[in-house]
């Protein structure tokens, strides 16, 4: 038993025995009792048994209704079992008799959020978020002050506490929800209240646009972003996303699109925006499935030429440049998108076939080690998660087998 609760043990029975006249022969030992109610209710909230804990935290209150680690204890109890009306005066009951109990307060604000009292809640869960030390408290306060937020109607609190959150805990499945369902919810409240002030402007067919081609509803997704140019030809990105979006359909199986009007459009935004490293490098995929290789090249150089670190224009030129029988130019090239992004098993690949074609055996064989890593692994977590949406089409390995 620890010394926290042999102290609370040995503060109740001072209390019990003192008031403990008139008790029977069959409790006049009420130390003993204390301690075998208190170590049964410790080993039941140790295995999880709850309501075995509440009962046994029951008959001690009963026992010791002054000896405030009690009801601390208690509230604990009531909390984990999710009776927060329970835990709230419980709680409160021991602040009253004894301040500064460790996590109590912390304990009571939380109980009131989830109770509904947002207001009385929030000072008590911000400290605790903005305060504690111990990370499991910050994690359940933080999500207690998002979801406090919330429902204030103070969403730009609560979305900064779900980015913070994010930061803190970023491979938190619980986190990744709370935050990832609040920003989609805000995102929806948005664009509805975008539709009831602007129904027909450039932004809402944009949103319905960009919307529909997350789902895979690329005919619908193009309406959009054409009557989008329509009413504003000169606006930038529009005719990339026309052309990204008639990609996908293609490759998709949704479609037996020509690839000449996806690259029309990449052409066009180039020439309106020749900065746009996404439509240069597109049109750059185009080329060079095409066997088009001196036009490919120039493209991804000059997408790189904008964004530097461009992992799929990086693994692009590189590609390029081995077709181009210059595989050691290609090696650079494949080192920065590796070191961008070490799990890349398309660069790992196109790494061995340039040390392959330099003749370097034990380097290729290397990369190739890698590659067959990555390669498991991603697998694996394809299996278990969706794939996220890409900005751009993202490079691939063109054969099944690395040898």
């Amino acid at each position: 038993m620890s010394r926290y609760l042999q102290h609370t043990i040995a503060v109740a029975a001072v209390v019990v025995c003192s008031a403990g006249g008139g008790l029977s022969a069959a409790v006049q030992d009420p130390a003993a009792a204390l301690q075998q109610h208190a170590a049964a209710g410790e080993r039941a909230l140790a295995e999880g048994r709850y309501v075995d804990a509440e009962k046994e935290y029951e008959e001690l209150r009963r026992l010791s209704p002054t000896t405030a680690e009690v009801h601390a204890r208690l509230g604990l109890i009531y909390f984990q079992e999710g009776k927060f009306d329970a835990a709230v005066p419980t709680l409160r009951e021991a602040i009253r008799l004894k301040q500064g109990l460790p996590k109590v307060d912390a304990l009571l604000a939380m109980s009131l959020s989830e109770t509904g009292h947002y207001e009385e809640a929030l000072p008590g869960v911000t400290k605790a978020f903005s305060q504690s030390g111990d990370p499991v408290l910050r994690r359940m306060a933080g999500l207690h002050l998002q979801r406090i937020y919330t429902g204030l109607g103070r969403d730009q609190d609560a979305v900064d506490v779900a980015l913070k959150l994010s930061r803190l805990y970023p491979d938190d499945p619980e986190v990744l929800y709370h935050s990832g369902r609040l920003l989609a919810n805000l995102a929806y409240l948005q664009t509805m209240h975008l539709a009831d002030v602007a129904p027909d402007s450039v932004w809402l067919h944009l949103a319905a646009g960009e919307a529909n081609e997350s789902q895979g509803l690329y005919d619908a997704a193009l309406r959009e972003y054409r009557q989008v140019l329509a009413s504003a030809p000169r606006r930038p990105g529009i005719r990339f996303r026309i052309g990204r979006t008639l990609l996908q359909r293609a490759n998709n199986g949704g479609s037996s699109d020509d690839p000449s009007e996806a690259r029309q459009a990449f052409e066009e935004e180039l020439t309106l925006d020749p900065s746009n490293a996404n439509a240069a490098y597109e049109l750059a995929e185009i080329h060079r499935k095409a066997g088009e290789l001196e036009p490919a090249r120039k493209l991804f150089e000059q997408a790189l030429s904008h964004y530097p670190a461009f992992e799929h224009a990086q693994i692009g030129l590189a590609r390029t440049l081995i077709a181009l029988a210059a595989p050691a130019d290609a090696i650079p090239h494949l080192k920065a998108a590796i070191e961008h992004h070490p799990e890349n098993e398309v660069a790992y690949y196109q790494m061995a076939q340039a040390f392959k074609a330099l003749g370097n055996a034990p380097e290729q064989e290397k990369a190739l080690a890698q590659f067959t890593r990555i390669r498991d692994a991603a697998a694996q977590r394809r299996a278990a998660v969706p794939p996220t949406k890409q900005d751009v089409t993202p490079q691939t390995v063109d054969i099944k087998s690395p040898k």
